[in-house]
């Protein structure tokens, strides 16, 4: 079988993440898969970025750099983009159509299509030519152009949610009536990676396409238990210490992952000497300020090295205030460690409260010291057992194996082949 994927990037973000590694898993068993994106980080020669489609800009854009090396039009035209409040238009993503690898493959798996990259009109050629599978792996496809809403939002009418970002005008109900039309002249088979998502796509603008439930994988030959005390030394941290881990890409800087609330369990926890505090995913800057209390890490993207991160904590805090099924709180439950996080998305749907972690009120502070307590007074014998239900719940529902298998399972059934 030969498959396309599309997504933003290949290896940041947790879209990119389930993307990339449904395409290693899928070579493995013997399938083609070439992948399209806006940023390419790897070094895989199957992974292609989508150039533009207009010469003329082209041409400037090599002479820009060339003579002054800078790159001129491509730094006017991100310039531009915001104030025209439009991600879904001006985007030369006919070039797809175009490509060895579109004209020899079987199928196409969409992922994030936003970041300013793809044209979405053609979605209705692709998927008049070849079947297409999307996944949602946030709330863009059903909003003009926000990724998550709160729940508040999520209850109101879809074209009132969005107000003036960059200009005092407002072009959502362009963008909401526009992406209407492009689907109702597109079959598409939406992926959702939670029950949570599923819910709010069955009453979306989404609605009369065909929705199928697969949840996210995790890798469980890389995200595992290690020893926590040879694996603390090994990473110079404290052997005597109770440790809390807060992860966010951007660290504290990233306001979708909740930081106010994960300071707030730090500062509640700042003169207690026993307890160290990990913040991972922020940048150099950041370290300078570490102290007994909080220890500031750079942003990982060795899975090894995050795992072995995750196994040293005594607790995994998770703040996020919007989410859809996240990574981590798989890969930290494969790891063994207790969690501690907000009821947001599809969180419980993975994760049993007082069974592997603790389900605290949403955006409830005490709520959250309160589990954070809950994990830290439990006997050795509740945490072994907590952690082994952990590891067990992953190895039996969420690996990258079961999630590949079920794509493939919906891939077979598009192409009406068996193989």
């Amino acid at each position: 079988m030969k498959i396309l994927e599309i997504n933003t990037t290949d290896k940041k973000g947790g879209a990119a993440n389930v993307a990339y590694s449904l395409k290693t898993m899928l070579e493995k068993k013997g399938h083609t898969v070439s992948f399209f994106v806006k940023q390419k980080h790897s070094n895989d020669n199957n992974v292609f970025t989508i150039k533009q489609n207009c010469k003329i800009f082209n041409i400037l854009s090599f002479l820009s750099k060339k003579i002054i090396r800078k790159d001129i039009p491509n730094y006017l035209k991100n310039r531009i983009r915001p104030l025209l409040k439009n991600d879904i238009d001006f985007f030369g993503s006919n070039y797809l159509l175009k490509t060895k690898e579109f004209r020899d493959a079987d199928l196409i798996h969409c992922h994030n299509l936003h970041g300013n990259y793809f044209n979405l009109k053609i979605l209705q050629k692709l998927s008049r030519i070849k079947p297409v599978v999307w996944t949602l792996h946030d709330m863009w496809a059903i909003t003009s152009h926000y990724v998550w809403l709160s729940d508040v939002t999520i209850k109101k009418q879809f074209d009132s949610l969005v107000t003036s970002t960059y200009l005092d005008w407002d072009n959502s109900k362009y963008l909401l009536d526009s992406k209407k039309k492009i689907y109702e002249n597109s079959k598409l088979n939406i992926v959702v990676p939670s029950l949570w998502l599923k819910k709010i796509v069955e009453k979306s603008m989404l609605k009369s396409q065909n929705l199928t439930l697969i949840y996210n994988g995790i890798d469980n030959t890389i995200f595992k238990k290690y020893d926590k005390t040879r694996t603390r030394q090994y990473l110079k941290l404290p052997t005597n210490k109770k440790i809390i881990t807060f992860l966010a890409n951007g660290g504290k800087n990233n306001n979708q992952k909740g930081w106010e609330y994960a300071q707030y369990v730090a500062n509640f926890y700042k003169n207690n000497m026993n307890i160290l505090f990990l913040c991972i995913g922020g940048n150099k800057t950041d370290e300078q300020v570490n102290n007994n209390n909080i220890r500031y890490v750079e942003y990982i993207d060795n899975q090894e090295l995050l795992a072995q991160y995750y196994s040293v904590s005594d607790i995994f805090l998770f703040t996020s205030l919007f989410e859809n099924f996240p990574l981590t709180i798989l890969e930290a439950m494969a790891c063994g460690t207790p969690i501690v996080s907000f009821d947001v998305g599809g969180v419980k749907e993975v994760l049993t409260h007082k069974k592997n972690g603790y389900i605290a009120e949403y955006k409830n502070k005490n709520s959250l010291i309160k589990g954070v307590e809950y994990i830290l007074k439990l006997n050795l014998d509740k945490l072994n057992k907590m952690s082994q239900n952990s590891i067990q719940k992953i190895n039996n529902e969420f690996t990258l194996e079961i999630m590949t298998e079920n794509y493939l399972k919906l891939y077979r059934k598009l192409l009406n082949d068996d193989i």
